[in-house]
């Protein structure tokens, strides 16, 4: 069910600080376990902390504009912003997965690279705990309020724990006798996260263009017009989405020998059965259409 703007954009930002802080602790521990243990994995994964941080500020900031009602120049309201927040996140993340596999791959064919020290190896093990903890937590707030962009941040905090479990082992290797796991490991955690990137640039850019968020409930919506008392046929159904809410527009085709306040009750008729049939729905916009029925749509008896 979507909650009112206001009760979700509160739930959405008391989940991004803690998220925030979250992020701010395990930067800096990582960074500071990954220069004192000398470890580049730990680093890379200390990085990745930090762009997390950064995508939080980004996601609080979407969620504040998303949370705002519609106005005169945005009708359909400003859920768009979080798709824009989403996206910004997946540049951030594909941006540091780049840097973060250069890195890498200079230091295993430079050579340069030094044994970790076993503080990098408790710096991984504890973010490995922390961040599974931050994913659980924001995915299931994001699914309760419908956010893509906290769902967003949810799977950023799983490419952390993710990166942080490839760093686990590169720096065992490294601590067992094979010193260029570590730098390997940090390559690693730079292929996933430009993976998570690509996906989640992917889906914020199917927003944007306004790809069908769902076939299902879209086909659903048309079985119903085509079943409602007076309808004669169902054309252009476009089902689109505007952050956690779906619009509908669609033509209905009505009997020619309808009065206008008859075709006109058939249409309001028909936008309260989809407003029933998904509580994501909150707008539906008809066109109604006159024809004969024989000679227009002769698969009607």
């Amino acid at each position: 069910m979507v909650m009112d703007r206001q009760k979700r954009y509160i739930i959405g930002r008391r989940t991004t600080w803690i998220s925030l802080l979250g992020n701010v602790f395990l930067s800096f521990f990582k960074l500071l376990a990954g220069f004192l243990g000398s470890s580049a994995a730990m680093i890379a994964d200390g990085v990745h902390s930090l762009s997390d941080v950064i995508s939080t500020i980004v996601i609080m900031v979407s969620l504040k504009v998303s949370s705002k009602p519609p106005d005169e120049e945005h009708p359909y309201g400003h859920g768009k912003a979080e798709a824009i927040g989403a996206k910004l996140v997946a540049l951030l993340l594909i941006g540091a997965g780049i840097f973060l596999g250069w890195e890498g791959i200079n230091k295993i064919v430079s050579g340069e690279i030094s044994v970790p020290g076993r503080i990098a190896l408790w710096g991984v093990i504890a973010s490995l705990i922390v961040k599974e903890v931050l994913f659980r937590y924001v995915y299931k707030v994001g699914k309760m309020i419908s956010s893509k962009a906290l769902i967003t941040d949810a799977w950023h905090h799983r490419s952390d724990a993710f990166s942080s479990l490839a760093a686990l082992v590169g720096i065992v290797g490294a601590l067992l006798g094979w010193p260029f796991m570590d730098p390997l490991a940090a390559v690693v955690v730079a292929v996933f996260i430009l993976k998570v990137g690509w996906g989640l640039v992917s889906r914020a850019v199917d927003e944007l263009m306004d790809a069908v968020p769902d076939l299902d409930l879209q086909d659903r919506l048309e079985d119903k017009a085509r079943g409602s008392e007076g309808v004669i046929g169902v054309e252009n159904l476009r089902l689109r989405t505007n952050g956690p809410y779906f619009f509908v527009d669609l033509s209905l085709v009505v009997d020619k020998g309808l009065s206008a306040y008859d075709a006109h009750e058939i249409a309001a008729k028909v936008k309260q059965i989809m407003l029933e049939e998904d509580d994501r729905i909150q707008d539906v916009l008809i066109h109604v259409d006159p024809a004969e029925i024989k000679e227009d749509y002769p698969y009607q008896e």
